[in-house]
């Protein structure tokens, strides 16, 4: 019980009276349901009530969540906190923090006391009242101070002045004031983050140990060889990660890096270059990507730029490339995806294993039992940061790959990256190749909005361009207020924009059907693709210089970002059009940030800010478990942490007695993980 942590608490000497609230405050309030209701505002379903105190009353409104009324009902005492909005001319506090608590006794003084918040709900419903958990809780730690051994050695709590573990506990479940809340949360933050980098370095520095890895001598002279054969310069960005990624190679310890960069950043062009030079020097490699779509798209630009000429007779999927140089060199490179007919699926497995196939391009599924290339040297897997650090070592353990580079197409904060990928090195793409003229993004708020952005469609089509449409749904739902791709393509038919050729794409659709339409896409056959976010990552379309993103509300910023990214590829001017029907502040908060910044990595940093990690996922596979903003927002902390990891492992600190009870905490915590510790 007592490591149940409260979820939040509230500071009965912050609450403000209903009757003081002014727009645009935050605020917190507490009061009693006199009135519940669902409304429907323009398609969005809300659950709209009616708070009160002793000052005056206030409306509280969940868009999107009209189910909410069987839980907020009439009579119930709710702590909410939020930013005041209006509306129509009446003040309103719309999808806020929301608690349910107890009803004030008669007599009972609160004011100027810090209570605890518990999760304490299944399935909407409160299955014990905040009361009885609190005064139990209330009993385990009277009962129990003092007598919490402590875990984290001496020299580090007088070093780092945080609390010891049972000052920390009491006051985390029952503060005597901010300050001392501020305090326990800030010791809890660091041992969290203290264990984690122990996990990720103890791992890496196992990993390069134990290695017996024979180093790939690189030809420098290839690399320039390669660097040459584009029609463009790289960036100074692209030039770094290369060189970066060279030197790991060159090293007997295996690569574990990760590369992330801005959407349109050229992280394919880096990754091509470093497998075409392990390729060269003797090794077999492999490009794995998140989906069949994109992996053909691969193999497809692959045979295109290095004029690839069909290997077999009877099929499309083994060819042989030129590689740039003056010896003229040809390799075998082949596409290998699950959708593959079960025959040709085992006949390029035969020509892999053979050793006569240099460059395997295909999904994650590749790595099967029957995939056994005998000089695999060097893997590329994009997304595969999603999957966290079990997933990964299981690859490379299946695969037998000595050289893994991840790849990233979300631009990561580093306190993000250091908590959840500690154990690799990362390479960052900032710069844009030049060119490009940038998108310029409009959040459309009512219809005349969405007829401008219509015409411009129209204009850009007319003048031979091409444009997206994106909807979050390929289906209508009754529960999810967001626009589909069925229900789109009906509105457009009643539009001008009939008048020109549209077709649909998403995750449903076959592999081939969906590779059809992006191939005659890509050839400029039809003007408007109306899509899933299934075209989210790689798709890259020069000519298409328009983007409506349908219901927008319902993507974080760093989805936005991406889809945004299909467009401005070419070397015309784009532009990107938010379209929305959810009012909500949380809402208006993101699409405002995303209309007024093209900056990845700033968006990923708002992201984060406004709806926590939770869209990284990963993070319990990396050992961290409820994770929150707060873990990961405060960096000195973070920073504090891992120079304490590195100076445990470094100086061999797990040997000496005192640090027995910080190793046995540890081995317990990660149980079910390989932590690399003895």
């Amino acid at each position: 019980m007592l490591r149940y942590f409260p979820i939040r608490h509230i500071d009965y000497s912050a609450v403000k009276s209903i009757a003081d609230c002014m727009k645009n405050e935050n605020v917190t309030i507490i009061g009693r349901v006199v009135k519940a209701s669902n409304r429907r505002f323009a398609r969005v379903s809300a659950c709209v009530v009616t708070l009160r105190d002793r000052t005056g009353s206030i409306e509280i409104a969940w868009y999107g969540q009209p189910y909410l009324i069987k839980t907020y009902t009439e009579g119930t005492w709710l702590s909410v906190s939020g930013k005041v909005g209006s509306y129509q001319s009446r003040l309103q506090i719309s999808s806020p923090d929301t608690e349910i608590v107890d009803a004030p006794k008669d007599g009972e003084n609160i004011d100027g006391k810090i209570i605890p918040i518990y999760s304490i709900s299944r399935e909407g419903e409160n299955i014990i009242p905040q009361r009885t958990l609190r005064s139990a809780m209330e009993k385990c730690v009277r009962r129990s101070f003092n007598k919490i051994e402590e875990y984290l050695p001496e020299d580090i709590l007088t070093e780092t002045h945080i609390l010891g573990i049972n000052d920390a506990i009491q006051n985390l479940h029952f503060p005597q004031n901010q300050d001392h809340l501020r305090l326990a949360k800030q010791r809890f933050l660091f041992e969290s983050m203290l264990f984690n980098q122990l996990f990720m370095q103890s791992r890496r520095r196992r990993r390069e140990r134990d290695s017996n890895q024979i180093e790939i001598d690189v030809d420098n002279v290839f690399i320039e060889d390669m660097k040459s054969h584009f029609p463009f310069s790289l960036t100074n960005d692209q030039e770094n990660a290369i060189k970066e990624i060279i030197e790991d190679l060159q090293r007997k310890v295996p690569m574990r890096r990760m590369l992330q960069g801005e959407v349109g950043s050229g992280k394919t062009l880096v990754a091509l270059v470093s497998l075409f030079s392990v390729i060269r020097s003797g090794y077999q490699g492999a490009f794995m990507s998140p989906t069949e779509i994109l992996a053909q798209q691969h193999y497809i630009n692959v045979k295109n730029q290095f004029r690839g000429t069909n290997f077999l007779d009877f099929s499309n999927n083994v060819i042989s490339i030129e590689m740039p140089g003056i010896m003229l060199r040809r390799i075998g490179v082949a596409l290998l995806l699950g959708s593959h007919p079960l025959s040709e699926k085992k006949l390029i497995q035969k020509l892999i294993n053979n050793g006569e196939i240099d460059l395997i391009i295909g999904t994650h599924s590749l790595f099967q039992e029957n995939f056994k290339p005998p000089r695999m040297g060097f893997s590329v897997v994009d997304e595969q940061h999603r999957f966290g650090v079990e997933q990964r070592d299981s690859l490379v353990n299946k695969s037998k790959v000595p050289h893994l580079l991840s790849m990233s197409a979300t631009p990561i904060p580093r306190s993000l990256a250091l908590t959840l990928f500690g154990d690799l090195d990362i390479s960052t793409l900032k710069d844009i190749p030049s060119g490009r003229k940038g998108i310029e993004t409009t959040w459309c708020k009512n219809k005349e909005d969405k007829d401008t952005a219509y015409r411009k469609v129209i204009e850009e089509i007319n003048a031979g361009r091409q444009a997206f449409i994106v909807c979050p749904l390929i289906h209508k739902s009754e529960k999810l207020n967001h626009i589909s791709v069925e229900e789109k393509m009906t509105e457009l038919l009643s539009t001008e924009l009939s008048k020109f050729s549209i077709e649909i794409l998403h995750g449903e659709m076959s592999m081939e059907k969906k590779s059809d339409v992006m191939n005659r896409f890509k050839k400029n056959e039809f003007n408007i693709l109306l899509a899933t976010p299934v075209i989210e990552v790689g798709v890259d379309i020069p000519n298409a210089t328009c983007m409506i993103i349908e219901s927008s509300d319902r993507f974080g910023l760093s989805g936005l970002h991406q889809i945004r990214g299909r467009v401005g590829r070419g070397s015309e001017k784009s532009f990107c059009y938010l379209f929305s029907n959810n009012i909500s502040e949380e809402a208006r908060e993101r699409l405002n940030a995303f209309e007024n910044s093209k900056d990845g990595f700033d968006l990923s940093e708002t992201d984060l800010k406004i709806r926590g990690p939770g869209d990284y996922v990963g993070s319990k596979q990396s050992g961290v478990s409820g994770m929150s903003y707060e873990m990961i927002n405060d960096t000195e902390t973070l920073e504090l942490s891992r120079l304490w990891a590195l100076k445990i492992l470094g100086d061999n600190k797990y040997s000496n007695p005192e640090y027995n009870k910080l190793r046995l905490e540890f081995e317990d915590r990660f149980a079910p993980f390989d932590t690399g510790l003895s």
